[in-house]
């Protein structure tokens, strides 16, 4: 072979390889960048109280988002909504470890299914993992006497508000309380505005407009067991002071807390479910044209406190 030859064979083997790492480059990218809220396990913007994120992930991805809170006397013991733990993945996957997210006064934990009854719309979940109990916030203090009509409470817990419904609500005066987990624990991110979304702690003024309301809530025309619950239940109904503008997703299983005449909070029920979207009427008792109409969301269903006394009780004895 000559020299010419070999010349041109080095250089045809050169160019390959060249192209070679530079296509690897390419697809390989550069290194992630690792995520530190996800390594340490905390997130910015937590609030002092004993009310949680819950999110059920799939491949570290958010699936479905509610909220819970801390059950006096437990030890890193949550009440939530079991219609939370039930939708997850249609019911395909159990609900465990690693699967469940709490984000808590600052920290992230894992948790599990403790307890779920069969008719209530309650379940019982349990911090898995080490974690330090002087690292968790002071429960709310159950409470002993049930609500009355009138009766003012504040409905509290964390779910993802757009973009709109906070600019919306800025010009009203009112100040979202953003907690930014799904930017930088999830690292989601979209240009489209109308996508824009992110959690937000709320603790909406309501009134206690029944006691004793039945609800039917995700029943079926032939699901026997949803029935069963319909006639068996009873709810608390409550009216916001403001509209709440869009839908309530993501507060199910969040407390509704009354003021004592200590001045302290005492938690009297689990959020369950929100009314359907009504339209306003105008002073003549019309509805509203469409060119006026505005969407109103005010009204929630919520399980009494004293309806889950087992569950309450059961939570007591968890180590």
């Amino acid at each position: 072979m000559t020299k010419t030859q070999n010349r041109f064979l080095y250089s045809t083997f050169y160019i390959l390889l060249s192209t070679f790492y530079f296509l690897v480059s390419i697809a390989c990218g550069p290194p992630p960048v690792e995520n530190i809220y996800r390594k340490e396990g905390y997130f910015n913007g937590g609030i002092n109280a004993s009310v949680a994120l819950l999110v059920s992930e799939w491949a570290g991805k958010t699936r479905i988002l509610a909220s819970g809170w801390l059950i006096d006397g437990g030890n890193g013991v949550l009440f939530s909504a079991k219609h939370f733990s039930d939708a997850f993945m249609d019911g395909i996957v159990e609900l465990g470890g690693s699967e469940c997210k709490v984000f808590l006064n600052g920290r992230v934990y894992d948790c599990i299914v403790s307890q779920v009854p069969p008719l209530r719309d309650a379940v019982v979940l349990k911090l898995s993992g080490a974690f330090d109990p002087a690292n968790l916030p002071r429960p709310y203090k159950i409470a002993k006497e049930k609500v009355k009509i009138g009766d003012k409470v504040f409905v509290q817990g964390f779910h993802p508000h757009p973009r709109e419904i906070t600019r919306s609500n800025a010009r009203d005066g009112l100040k979202d309380m953003i907690i930014p987990i799904l930017k930088d624990f999830y690292e989601l991110r979209t240009a489209d505005p109308l996508e824009q979304r992110e959690i937000v702690f709320d603790s909406l003024e309501a009134r206690v407009v029944a006691v004793n309301a039945r609800v039917r809530i995700n029943t079926e025309e032939q699901d026997p067991l949803g029935e069963l619950k319909f006639k068996a239940n009873r709810y608390i109904k409550v009216i916001t002071a403001r509209n709440h503008k869009f839908s309530f997703g993501g507060l199910s299983g969040g407390v509704v807390v009354r003021i004592d005449e200590k001045g302290e909070a005492e938690a009297v029920g689990i959020v369950t479910s929100e009314k359907p979207v009504r339209f306003g009427y105008d002073k003549k008792g019309n509805l509203l044209s469409k060119a006026e109409r505005v969407a109103i969301y005010d009204t929630m269903a919520i399980t009494p406190i004293d309806s889950v006394k087992d569950l309450y009780e059961y939570a007591r004895t968890l180590k």
